[in-house]
Formats: C-alpha cells, structure tokens, sequence
C-alpha cells in the first residue's frame, strides 16, 4: 500500500508539473499575441510613422542573408558580432523568404527596407522566435527553483515571462538581446542537473552566437567536483570557442579581430564612460580595448572568489558575473539589463534588502538608458535637468555595486521555499 501510495503522489506531482508548465508556455504566448497584435494595429494605422524595424534589424537580416547566399562572415559580410550569430539568423530570414515569395540576394538598409516583403516579414519573425526563446527561458527558472523547492517558483517563473520590460523589448524594439536569459539559464541548468560537459558546450555555444555567455564561464570550475574534470572541462570550452572563431580568422585575418574595436561613443549605448566623454569631451576612444581587457581581469576575480567560496554556491550568484560586467564595461545597451532578470526576480520574492533592492534595479535600470541618452545628446534645457540626471545614473550604478556585494554573500542565504 506504502508503495502504491508513493507511485501516486509521484504520479500526481509529474501531472501536476505539466500542467504548471503548460500554463507557463500558454499565457505568455496569449500576452504576446495580444501586444503584437497590438504593436501591429500601432504602426500600421495609428502612427505609421513610427516604423517597425529597428536599426539592429536590418543588420541580422542582411547578415543572415548574407549565410543564405554563400557568403562568409568577416571575408564578404562585415560583422562586430559573435561569428555563429549569422547563422542563427538565417533561418529566420529564409522563413520570411519562403513567406513573402522574395528570394532576393539584394541587402537592404534603411532607405529601401520598406521595399524588401521579406525584410518587413522577418521583423515579426524575430519577435516571434524572440518570445518562444523567452517563454522557454521561464520554462528553464521554473524548473530551477523548483528544484529549490521554492514555493514561488510559478509565480517567478510567471512574471519574470510577461514583465513589462520584455514586452517592450519584443515589440517595439525587436531586439535581440531577448535570447541572452536562455544563452545564461540553459548552461546553468544543465550544471544543476549535472550535464556539465552539455552546460561546458553550451557556454561555449553561446559565446559564439553572443559573446556574453563568456562572462559566465568561472561557473564551469564551481560546478566541477575535481581539478581532473576542472581541467576536462574547461579543455573542452576552449575547443569550441576554438572551433566556432578560427575558420573565420583563417578565411579573413585581415578583418576578423574588427570586432574588438567598440567605440565608446555609440547611439544607444549610453554607459557612464560614454556619458563621461560626451559630457566633459574627454577622449577615452585610444584605450577601448584597455577597457575590456580590465572588465575580463575583474569577471575573472569575482569568479575566483565565488569559486573560494564555492561551498556556499547557490546558481543565484551567476548574477555577481554579469552585474560585474554591467558596472566596468566602457559601454551600456539598455537592453544588456536583461542579462540579469532571471536573478532579480527570484530576488523579488526574497526578505530583506535584496528584494527592495532587485525592484529597484528593475525600475531605475529600466529607464536609465533613456536618462543616460538625454545627458549624451544634451537635450536638457534647465540647468537643474543634468543635475538630477546625474543623480539618477549614480543611483543606476551604486544599485548595481549593492547588488552585486548583497549576491555575493546574501546568494547563499537566498531560503528554500
């Protein structure tokens, strides 16, 4: 009777697990469906004006089709993105292909997108491939509190999917920043549940589809039990980040390492250096590279102190990673903010400061790209408008440090549910 009973209970909490989950993929897709419907009706009758595409759009399309017609990165496609991120769009631009009748090798830009049916079917095709890289992003934190048994586990995985930010990011931005959680999440899940040469492959997969995911990579030592399969492991991340980068720099060593160069001063990425050198016209353009070397040097001290202490890991502190990366790096895409969501909002549900903290980060991180773009454009007109601005980026920033102490030790103490 015991044992039947306890096939029961197992039986129940698998059925019980499915439908949460269904109910997880449901009611973000029903969301998304309503706002894209409603971002359509806006741009096409409401304000046509607005436009649909994005500026980040027309380079994925041209770069993805470029894949689709045998060209190469770096030799016949100018990229400053990870080398795989073409070849993750361009299914996406053959769909819209295949849909739209448009089979054109031409590459299109911003003068003559409206003229291309297939550039304007791929802008809702990477929102919808966005939405579906989010939804399973949520489906992933779900199962990985979960295993926490933490009681709020739904509702985090809920709201995390259908926050305000992200249906904002969808629709009217379309950018793909959207898929950095799943690049984070699914390595880390993996790790959980003990695939750590699938969770080494995936980081290592990542870094070529996006490039962030290397920040993450100190993870690979903490979750290895030994120093033989430290040492395997992080063997095995440098064969994939050697086989996904070296046929590029082989075909075209000439234009390869472009990608480093990453100028400060860039529309929409408005990080405090940015601000700085717009600001008070100082030029930091001659130590870009400086720069990210440091922000490497600091992401890997934070890892070995997270590894010191890797006793008191809980997956959680991944954050510390990525936060560190938000506060040195010369430049700050609004959007990078996104990289860290997964840990806020279980932070959400916490006691203490961590929470009111997280919130905060939340809603000052969310319009602080928009603050930043004001101070660099000098759009403000009363002197006390650069003031408070400049109290808001600093606030923006001492979040992030007090986030980034209070994930380091209070990460550890984050309760089981």
């Amino acid at each position: 009777m015991t044992i039947g009973k306890s096939s029961e209970l197992k039986e129940e909490k698998k059925v019980l697990l499915v439908r949460k989950e269904t109910w997880l993929i449901l009611i973000p897709i029903m969301v998304y469906l309503i706002v894209l419907i409603v971002h359509f009706v806006y741009v096409h009758y409401i304000n046509p004006d607005f436009g649909i595409i994005i500026a980040d759009q027309v380079v994925l399309y041209n770069r993805g089709k470029g894949i689709l017609f045998g060209l190469i990165p770096f030799k016949d496609i100018f990229t400053d993105a990870a080398p795989l991120s073409p070849y993750l769009w361009s299914p996406l631009i053959l769909i819209s292909m295949i849909g739209t009748n448009d089979f054109s090798s031409a590459f299109v830009n911003y003068a003559n997108f409206e003229n291309s049916s297939s550039m304007m079917l791929s802008s809702y095709v990477f929102r919808i491939f966005f939405v579906l890289a989010i939804i399973l992003s949520a489906v992933i934190l779900y199962r990985l509190e979960l295993k926490k048994k933490n009681k709020y586990a739904f509702p985090i995985a809920l709201i995390y999917s259908i926050n305000p930010f992200f249906l904002n990011l969808v629709t009217f931005w379309g950018s793909d920043e959207c898929i950095l959680p799943l690049l984070i999440l699914l390595p880390i899940y993996l790790y959980e549940r003990g695939n750590k040469t699938l969770g080494t492959f995936f980081i290592g997969l990542g870094v070529g589809l996006k490039y962030f995911p290397v920040f993450i990579a100190p993870i690979i030592w903490i979750y290895s039990k030994t120093w033989k399969e430290r040492i395997i492991q992080t063997l095995i991340f440098f064969i994939i980040i050697t086989s996904s980068i070296l046929p590029f720099y082989l075909v075209a060593p000439d234009t390869f390492f472009l990608f480093l160069r990453d100028p400060i001063q860039a529309p929409g990425n408005q990080g405090i250096l940015t601000i700085i050198q717009s600001y008070f016209t100082i030029d930091l353009e001659q130590h870009t590279i400086l720069f990210q070397v440091l922000t490497a040097t600091i992401v890997c001290l934070v890892g070995l102190v997270l590894f010191i202490r890797r006793d008191k890991w809980v997956y959680h502190q991944t954050a510390v990673l990525l936060l560190t990366y938000l506060l040195l790096y010369q430049k700050f895409q609004l959007s990078y903010i996104v990289l860290i969501f997964p840990f806020i909002f279980v932070a959400f549900f916490e006691k203490g400061l961590i929470k009111w903290i997280s919130i905060s980060m939340f809603i000052i991180g969310s319009f602080y790209g928009l603050i930043a773009n004001y101070l660099v454009n000098g759009i403000f007109r009363s002197p006390i408008y650069p003031i408070l601005a400049w109290c808001y980026v600093a606030i923006f920033y001492a979040i992030l440090i007090t986030l980034t102490v209070l994930f380091i030790f209070h990460g550890t103490e984050m309760k089981k549910k």
